[in-house]
Order: C-alpha cells, then sequence, then structure tokens
C-alpha cells in the first residue's frame, strides 16, 4: 500500500469516527429526567415485513430494507399513526436507532431518523445507516429504536440479519 493510499485510509477513518462521535452525542439530553420503557420484540423482523407495535395511543410501524449488507448504507422508516380518537397532545421530540451486536462490543452505530412528513394523526421518520465488518466473522446483531415522547424513552428492539457482500 502506498503512502498516499494509507493516508487516505486515515482521512476516510477519521471521517467516519467523528462522524459517529457526533450523532452519539446529539442524542444526549442532560436537560430532563426520561423514563425508560424497554420492549424487546423477538419475534417480528422489521426486513421482512413492517413491524406493527402500540404506544401510549400510537400505532408505530418499523421497516428496514430487506437486505442489508455490511459497510453498504440501508433504509430505516418509522411511521407513527395516532388512534382516532386519541388526543393529540403527545409529541415524539426525536427517533434514534441504535445497532449492536451480542455479547460484542461493536463501536457506537447510532443514527438519527428525520421526521419527513408530520401531520395531524401521522408522521413518518426516515433515516440511513452502515454497520462496519465484524472482523472475527461474527454475527447476532439486533437494532434498538428509540422513541423520546412525552418524557419518556421507549427502547425497542428488535432482530437484525446482516449479510456478507458474497452472501
Amino acid at each position: 500500500m502506498t503512502f498516499k493510499n494509507k493516508i487516505l485510509v486515515a482521512l476516510f477513518l477519521s471521517l467516519i469516527i467523528l462522524i459517529t462521535a457526533t450523532q452519539y452525542l446529539t442524542g444526549i439530553k442532560t436537560d430532563k429526567k426520561l423514563t425508560v420503557i424497554k420492549m424487546s420484540f423477538e419475534e417480528c423482523k422489521p426486513q421482512e415485513r413492517v413491524c406493527n407495535v402500540e404506544l401510549d395511543g400510537l400505532k408505530l410501524k418499523v421497516s428496514f430494507d430487506k437486505d442489508i449488507f455490511y459497510l453498504k448504507p440501508f433504509n430505516v422508516s418509522i411511521s407513527l399513526d395516532y388512534k382516532s380518537n386519541n388526543k393529540i397532545n403527545k409529541k415524539v421530540e426525536s427517533v434514534y436507532i441504535d445497532f449492536k451486536m451480542k455479547t460484542m462490543r461493536m463501536g457506537v452505530n447510532r443514527f438519527l431518523l428525520i421526521a419527513t412528513d408530520i401531520n395531524k394523526n401521522k408522521q413518518t421518520w426516515q433515516g440511513k445507516a452502515l454497520l462496519p465488518v465484524c472482523v472475527t466473522g461474527r454475527a447476532g446483531w439486533f437494532s434498538e429504536l428509540e422513541v423520546i415522547m412525552d418524557e419518556k424513552k421507549y427502547i425497542l428492539t428488535f432482530p437484525l440479519l446482516v449479510k456478507k457482500a458474497t452472501d
């Protein structure tokens, strides 16, 4: 590998670290205390079908791209529908998604989802994510979707299947 290529790789890795650190730090809430509610949905796989979850008068629909590969961006989409008889006083403040591996630390893989469509009874939050390669070849990824609303932080866990480029 030439010196020029080494410099380019070092710059690329530095950029990834900077982006990851920025995404992580923007997700830290220090101004108020949130009640954390954790829920696991091992039977629902958002890559295969839309996962439906009910949260305090909201119908939440979670979906990912069907095929997720290492080092290739993929889409995450969250749709929130308010029940028709629910008074619209609940406000979703932010939606993040965090990707982790069971029994192994893979660094910070946290991404902010952006509200792309908000109206009286429905909200859509979308984003792109990118996962690193595990050098040991292990799998066992899962996602933690974080929805902050009404002084509550919901952490919803879903399984995730990541493929190698040769799969």
